[in-house]
């Protein structure tokens, strides 16, 4: 038989875990999607931060590509 944290994860949905402390709970019960924390805590410092640079890189050229954006 599946238990209830098991079914949750296939299901997609987050499962806090059993060592979380209270303020991890806090953040859960509050709205935060932890599961994005956890992913990103998988990653070391240097991984993390090539992928920030890649969203700024992107922005940046969203940004110029915007007509409006042209003759300023």
């Amino acid at each position: 038989m599946i238990d209830q944290a098991t079914l949750a994860q296939m299901n997609g949905q987050y499962v806090c875990p059993p060592d979380a402390g209270p303020a991890w709970r806090a953040a859960m019960d509050y709205g935060f999607d932890m599961s994005l924390i956890e992913e990103s805590l998988k990653l070391t410092p240097e991984e993390r931060l090539a992928e920030h640079q890649q969203v700024i890189n992107f922005l940046i050229e969203l940004q110029e590509s915007n007509p409006s954006n042209a003759t300023k």
